[in-house]
């Protein structure tokens, strides 16, 4: 029998790649900007120096466990320093991301202009 070829390349693997390399230009950007505080950075550079360095929670002997703990590491000081980031600058670099590979602009939740409505009864129905 012939098995039919499956693409190991799906829509969701291109998006969670694509997705990586967004936040990974996001990190670059913010930390090559000036306005972003120096406490944000240091952040990146702690997590950088517990990745290199020979002491870990959990021994880069057992094959696995030891490089899973330095792979979250290294992603929760990536989420912890675009938390820290001022908003307005993290908004303004992904607006430019998304300019640059043409994706449609998302607007932040600022922009939002909320409000109510009612249904109000035509009167000419009424008057015959």
């Amino acid at each position: 029998m012939k098995q039919e070829d499956k693409s190991i390349v799906t829509a969701e693997r291109v998006g969670a790649l694509a997705q990586t390399v967004r936040q990974l230009r996001l990190v670059w950007r913010l930390l090559t900007d000036a306005r972003v505080p120096l406490f944000p950075k240091l952040v990146l550079l702690a997590a950088a120096i517990y990745v290199i360095s020979p002491i870990d929670l959990v021994p880069d002997v057992i094959l696995g466990l030891g490089q899973m703990d330095d792979v979250a590491i290294a992603f929760l000081a990536i989420a912890l320093f675009i938390e820290l980031c001022p908003r307005a600058i993290v908004e303004e670099h992904r607006a430019a991301i998304a300019r640059e590979s043409g994706e449609p602009v998302k607007r932040s939740d600022e922009e939002v202009i909320d409000g109510a409505f009612r249904v109000v009864p035509d009167d000419d129905k009424a008057d015959k």
